[in-house]
């Protein structure tokens, strides 16, 4: 990076949610001083390398789209090594923040660790920021429902289906990018053809069950969409699958990459006798997605959270 003075705005940023939000537009208004507005993050999550068992809620290419979307002005990042898991926090204060980014002035959570085994916080950053002259400024936890949003919590809201509670934490609807790829074609069987979404397989996705989702095409068009995160229980399948039914559309998506956001939760997964009983719910599924058009609209292209 270049030798400009920065307000770097540090964090992990999982999901870019409220909180996150409230932290990144806070270091660019207090950006007065024809500083560069910064962040410094990873490309996964410290606990993802430790454990591997943390998925993601956003890829990394999703996560720096929307941190920029707050005004921020650049990302400095690395790879979360051993030998980066190893470096002291004061000497990441000294050689990263200091030396590399030129920090004049940074911006954490309340609960921001750093350095081998998590030994630094705000504290030792305001120490340091007395003895290397620059500023700290600690956000506090952005609450909803007096608990702390956070990105484990909504990755909880995620898996146990409750979409609605994501949608309200992330202070948008949840959505994931992928390529259409060619399914069993039972939906077209039935009348229902479907799209079948893959999706990067680090990502969390919903817990199983039928969704109210939306569905942006690369044409910039979009659809109303029901949406089926399964394993196929009527049809024996196996492996979890999100299969959505756009409402309206007629073509094909097959190797065309698209964003699935996901408003609603219409059901659980059912596993049907008889198809004829499989095909009576699905009418019923969009039946309920129309009704509930009356509550979405488009603006700027999109389904925003009120």
């Amino acid at each position: 990076m270049n030798s400009t003075s920065r307000i770097v705005a540090l964090g992990t940023f999982d999901g870019v949610h409220r909180g996150h939000q409230t932290l990144l537009k806070y270091a660019v208004q207090v950006n007065q001083q024809n500083a560069s507005t910064a962040v410094f993050t990873f490309d996964i999550p410290p606990e993802h390398y430790f454990t591997g068992k943390t998925k993601l809620l956003v890829d990394f290419a999703t996560k720096q789209k929307l941190i920029m979307e707050t005004g921020i002005q650049e990302i400095a990042w690395v790879s979360f090594t051993k030998e980066f898991a190893a470096l002291s926090a004061e000497d990441f204060i000294i050689q990263v923040l200091i030396n590399h980014l030129k920090a004049k002035h940074l911006v954490c959570g309340f609960d921001y660790r750093f350095g081998a085994q998590a030994q630094g916080d705000y504290h030792l950053l305001q120490k340091f920021g007395k003895q290397y002259g620059f500023e700290v400024s600690v956000i506090a936890a952005d609450e909803w429902d007096g608990i702390p949003v956070s990105s484990t919590r909504i990755r909880n809201a995620l898996e146990a289906g409750n979409v609605e509670l994501a949608a309200t934490l992330l202070g948008r609807y949840h959505s994931y990018f992928g390529m259409i790829t060619a399914g069993k074609q039972i939906g077209r069987e039935l009348g229902f053809p479907t799209a079948n979404l893959q999706v990067n397989p680090g990502l969390l996705i919903p817990k199983t069950g039928v969704y109210f989702t939306w569905c942006y095409l690369p044409d910039g068009t979009s659809y109303p969409a029901m949406t089926s995160v399964s394993n196929n229980p009527t049809v024996n399948g196996k492996e979890t699958t999100i299969e959505s039914y756009l409402i309206g559309f007629e073509g094909d998506l097959y190797g065309k990459t698209v964003e699935l956001q996901f408003l609603e939760k219409i059901r659980e997964i059912i596993r049907f006798p008889e198809i004829e009983q499989l095909k009576a719910q699905l009418h019923d599924d969009k039946a309920y997605v129309l009704s509930k058009l009356p509550n979405y609209h488009l603006q700027a292209n999109r389904i925003m959270l009120k």
